[in-house]
């Protein structure tokens, strides 16, 4: 995959935003280049109302030429015809995913070194590695892994990497400079009270 997809990732559910499609739009149009609908936690969407939402996602990454990724639901990949999903290492395994992803671009965290020599990736097209900072914005992060277990990842992989956990845009550039293609951001964007000069930042 190209690994300029991974240059801005945002993930966020229906409920991170007060204006979701509003929000999103504005942060598509200042140039997130890939986006993960990750539809956990409180108030969030489900059946009918879910997949409305994830075709109305769709349209504005088509839209604005945004990579549109579902976290872990295949099947709702599968309904709306997503760019890909990615899966976390409690997940389903990446080698399991059903045929019909095998054009899609498959996603997989990694927390740490061990992690990534357990994991399958035969048809994995680029790493999700972290936390690299501490974060509050997952519950299910693990230990903060720092720049130098990023560093350290990305030697050993040929794979695209994206960081994520606790990026700021203070923090955002030593990512890049210790082996990852792209920085991958929740809630720095989604709280942010000026969504579009925030994702200038991060491409700056």
């Amino acid at each position: 995959m190209n690994r300029s997809v991974l240059r801005l990732y945002l993930i966020a559910s229906s409920s991170s935003f007060k204006n979701p499609l509003k929000d999103l739009e504005t942060a598509f149009k200042a140039g997130v280049t890939c986006f993960q609908l990750r539809e956990k936690g409180e108030n969030i969407k489900s059946g009918e109302d879910l997949i409305k939402f994830a075709m109305e996602v769709k349209d504005l990454c088509q839209k604005y030429k945004v990579t549109f990724i579902i976290n872990d639901d295949v099947e709702l990949q599968r309904i709306v015809d997503a760019d890909g999903v990615h899966v976390g290492q409690a997940d389903i395994n990446p080698k399991d995913l059903p045929a019909f992803l095998n054009n899609k671009i498959i996603g997989l965290s990694v927390g740490n070194l061990e992690e990534l020599k357990q994991s399958d990736l035969s048809r994995v097209d680029y790493l999700g590695c972290g936390p690299v900072y501490p974060t509050s914005s997952k519950d299910d992060a693990g230990q903060a892994i720092g720049l130098s277990g990023l560093k350290e990842i990305s030697k050993k992989t040929t794979l695209p990497i994206v960081a994520i956990g606790g990026i700021t845009v203070d923090n955002f550039k030593s990512c890049l400079l210790n082996g990852a293609d792209g920085i991958s951001v929740i809630s720095a964007i989604t709280q942010s009270a000026n969504i579009d000069q925030t994702v200038t930042q991060f491409l700056s």
